[in-house]
């Protein structure tokens, strides 16, 4: 994955400009020690254990470097010595240090579902340890307070640090966590990660809901490195992973499917215009139909399927992306839905040119927006994943 996390903010370089010559500045200790430190994390991240002789080997640090590191690490709660490294030679084997994952929590909370904020505890390595909703209006409005007010519940629930906050949410969120504008939550240039960060006092990394989730997917369930992941809850909008990558866009704005106008005469749009993507298939517009007409279930959801399928036929021709993940409630994307998309997909681009595409549902369930915003998090105050 790359090395900048989801909509951070870009930390100085080492080089500046003075009368238009580029001139190199030297690294500060602090920048040292920092890299180091993530160096010697990334050795050991998730779940392996070395010896401090072996990391040093491993990271190409000295000795001195490595136990100085690793001392700070064990000081801060985030690595944890455990067991002997087996040898046939004589004298004190060496001793194994590995990640302490349950030393340090990480908070998420997820904002896609209508109706609900969804948050989670994890330990270091992405195991949900705590789980916690909170219903709000369906439509309209979102005060940030709602978000706090979860946040402090998931808080009270553990008795270890809080690395940091990941918040996926609807919309367009710049690199600084400011989201742009959020239709469905009523947010227009709303500074969600300062005003989260002044109300809890944390570091707070806000991205967009798809990106969040194809980063989840790709860091916690082994997804590929190209992929697509539509998300399906209140919107719809997609995430969009190229070579590794995240592509969010010189504006922030890739993946935003869900206001491409797909129907000319369709439904009026939150966002002004009329038959936009998710006006037809978003999962609150698909339940109302359904309960409107049970019996035709399978029908509405095939009929969905293929308008989301011929929407996503030209990005996947464009990309060659092979793999199609589709995140929404189960309820919705079931196998009706999926073969509809998939069929749909593979009847429009499929040939010998173009593998077949393969459309499942999230590896991560309806954790993989919560999740990726955990990775966030995790990449850049450990520089792991």
């Amino acid at each position: 994955m790359e090395d900048e996390p989801l909509n951070s903010q870009v930390e100085s370089g080492g080089s500046s400009r003075r009368g238009g010559r580029r001139r190199l500045r030297s690294a500060l200790p602090s920048d040292i020690r920092r890299r180091n430190r993530q160096t010697v994390l990334r050795a050991l991240y998730p779940d392996k254990w070395h010896s401090r002789a072996d990391l040093a080997k491993i990271t190409g640090l000295s000795k001195v470097s490595v136990s100085d590191v690793v001392a700070g690490l064990i000081q801060d709660g985030l690595v944890v010595e455990g067991g002997y490294k087996s040898s046939s030679r004589p004298g004190k084997p060496a001793v194994l240090v590995g990640i302490k994952a349950d030393g340090t929590n990480v908070m998420a909370v997820d904002l896609s579902e209508a109706g609900v904020i969804r948050g989670i505890l994890t330990d270091l390595t992405g195991k949900v340890l705590v789980r916690q909703d909170m219903e709000i209006p369906r439509a309209g409005y979102l005060d940030p307070q709602a978000v706090v007010t979860l946040c402090k519940r998931l808080s009270g629930q553990t008795r270890v640090p809080i690395l940091g906050l990941g918040v996926a949410t609807p919309g367009t969120v710049d690199r600084y966590g400011r989201v742009i504008a959020a239709p469905n939550l009523g947010w227009t240039d709303l500074d969600l990660a300062e005003q989260l960060h002044r109300a809890l006092r944390m570091v707070v990394r806000v991205s967009n809901d798809a990106d969040s989730a194809v980063f989840g997917e790709r860091c916690f369930a082994t997804g590929p490195d190209n992929m697509i992941l539509v998300a399906i809850a209140k919107g719809v909008g997609a995430g969009v992973l190229i070579d590794d990558h995240v592509v969010q866009g010189s504006a922030y704005v890739a993946g935003e499917i869900g206001h491409v106008v797909v129907d000319e005469n369709g439904p009026d749009c939150v966002c002004g215009k009329r038959g936009c993507l998710e006006t037809l298939i978003a999962a609150p517009v698909l339940e109302a139909r359904i309960a409107d007409d049970p019996n035709r279930r399978d029908d509405l959801l095939t009929q969905a399927g293929e308008v989301l399928g011929t929407a996503l036929s030209l990005p996947v021709a464009l990309t060659n992306i092979t793999d199609v993940t589709i995140s929404g409630p189960e309820r919705i994307v079931g196998r009706v839905f999926l073969n509809a998309v998939e069929n749909t997909i593979n009847d429009r681009v499929h040939s010998r040119f173009i593998e077949r595409v393969d459309v499942h549902t999230t590896r991560l369930g309806g954790d993989a927006a919560a999740l990726g915003g955990v990775a966030n998090v995790l990449r850049h105050e450990l520089g792991v994943l």
